[in-house]
């Protein structure tokens, strides 16, 4: 399949971006900085991807579904949490392999979260693709805990994605667990 001109250009823009993002975090990079890396003017950076913001999202999805589609490779998994258990072991080993940069994503994202909402509702999909029929709470709780598990554990110098995964499966496994008593909210 062969891309078209405009394509190619917004995917050097993109690459260009995502590289510098990573050489010298996303704060201290420049527009100007990633026109110039990608060959372009710094208008052409613009008629791509409307803010910087624009472009770290875009990289992000892409990196993300890169990761996902490896992680799809190898799902045998049946029950929505054995899916999460499993993609949540490539995502944390990614996240983890670049902790410092990971951090500063998700400082720049935690305010984007309606841009996002499309991704997180497909990845969610994904998870309940072999169910016919759940809560529609249950989804969004579960992401919750994965985003919880893994915002904490990049905060935590010792964490491996095999500490995560334990912590996130003992999260999940309340969720499975009936009700000792009632909880009264008043």
């Amino acid at each position: 399949m062969t891309r078209s001109k405009r394509q190619q250009t917004r995917d050097t823009i993109l690459s260009s971006a995502w590289q510098l993002f990573h050489q010298q975090s996303y704060a201290e990079t420049t527009t100007r900085q990633i026109a110039t890396a990608a060959g372009v003017a710094t208008g052409t950076v613009f008629s791509h991807f409307p803010s910087k913001i624009d472009l770290l999202k875009a990289g992000v999805e892409q990196q993300v579904e890169r990761v996902l589609h490896e992680a799809e490779a190898s799902d045998t998994a049946h029950s929505p949490a054995e899916r999460l258990l499993h993609y949540a072991r490539y995502l944390f080993a990614y996240y983890l392999e670049q902790r410092e940069f990971s951090m500063e994503l998700f400082k720049e994202l935690l305010w984007q979260q309606p841009q996002l909402k499309p991704q997180i509702i497909a990845f969610q999909q994904r998870l309940f693709s072999h169910q016919s029929a759940y809560d529609p709470i249950l989804p969004q709780v579960m992401m919750e805990l994965y985003f919880m598990t893994l915002i904490t554990g990049l905060q935590t110098p010792e964490a491996t994605a095999d500490t995560l995964l334990e912590s996130l499966r003992q999260r999940l496994a309340c969720l499975q667990r009936p009700q000792d008593s009632q909880v009264s909210l008043s």
